[in-house]
């Protein structure tokens, strides 16, 4: 008899796979539970493939793929796969806590199209707490004890897809996908299933455990690849929120980004800098960015490198 699938929850995995055992483990397995893991061209030298997590459970599908395009490109791969009501994603080194049973049972016929959950933070090895959490707790907060409810931090401040549920519907409607890039490819999704959703809801409970593991992709330094992926999703965002009116105060801007390319890697300066023209961003519009931003950090060879293009005259 074919159950009908409730949750869908999507995994990408590459090179950690007792951590991502652990994962698995914390899942409850249900007839309305579907997990998918997909790796992403994971070394042989490290992976047993034979034993790969999941690869004998009748509750995981496991999907192999060799191209190596990154978290992005395996969560796209995933969602292609999803036939849930709802959907979970997790990052392989992390867990979910034991309130998931309940949640699931709690949540299954919400009319919200996303749910928000708060979450912990541990250190991966010795389970320490960590704080990497606690922004993105205090937002949930806050729309809990908020009358009228400021929707816009949950929808567009909360830029990780995991410690939500989100209805297939919602991303199925709206062609929503993850970018497929080396940094960040969670960004676009989560701001634009949050500008889609018709409403929202916010649990107290935190549903996941983020960690913290120092050969993490958040942990490697970054090259030239990771900080260009990044001001190209910086931009999308921007070019986004502006188009749309959406007024969110935000620390990252595109200016950022391209001042760190130009103190990291200056052949790749106008790349960087061409990328955001590409974006509909006039050199006079990041003159201006820039002047709000960063005027008095930056030296002052580097403003006329930057301002170029625009006519501006530094003195």
């Amino acid at each position: 008899m074919k159950h009908e699938i409730n949750y869908s929850i999507i995994i990408p995995h590459k090179n950690i796979p007792g951590l991502l055992q652990r994962c698995l483990d914390s899942i409850p397995r249900r007839d309305d539970v579907q997990i998918i893991i997909v790796d992403d061209n994971s070394d042989p030298e490290i992976v047993d493939f034979d034993k790969f997590p999941g690869l004998n459970d009748p509750f995981v599908e496991v999907v192999f793929t060799k191209e190596g395009k990154g978290a992005g490109y395996a969560r796209n791969v995933g969602l292609a796969k999803a036939a849930g009501k709802w959907l979970l994603f997790a990052d392989a080194d992390d867990f979910y806590n034991y309130c998931i049973k309940d949640i699931f049972d709690e949540y299954v016929d919400s009319d919200a199209d996303i749910i928000y959950f708060k979450h912990n933070s541990l250190d991966s090895e010795n389970y320490t707490t960590t704080y990497r959490c606690t922004r993105f707790c205090t937002f949930i907060d806050n729309w809990l004890h908020s009358d009228p409810k400021d929707d816009a931090p949950l929808r567009y401040k909360l830029a990780s897809v995991w410690a939500k549920l989100i209805k297939m519907e919602l991303i199925n409607k709206n062609g929503i996908l993850f970018d497929e890039v080396s940094m960040a490819n969670d960004v676009t999704f989560a701001y634009l299933s949050g500008f889609y959703a018709a409403s929202i809801d916010a649990d107290p409970r935190a549903l996941y455990c983020t960690t913290i593991r120092q050969d993490s992709i958040r942990h490697k330094k970054k090259n030239i690849k990771n900080e260009l992926d990044n001001l190209y999703v910086i931009c999308k965002r921007y070019r986004f929120f502006r188009e749309h009116h959406i007024h969110i105060a935000n620390s990252i801007t595109p200016i950022n980004s391209l001042i760190k390319i130009y103190l990291y890697n200056r052949e790749y300066f106008h790349k960087a800098k061409e990328l955001l023209h590409e974006f509909g961003f006039t050199s006079g519009e990041i003159f201006k960015l820039f002047m709000g931003y960063t005027l008095f950090l930056a030296p002052k060879k580097l403003l006329k490198k930057l301002f170029s293009r625009s006519g501006a005259r530094i003195i």
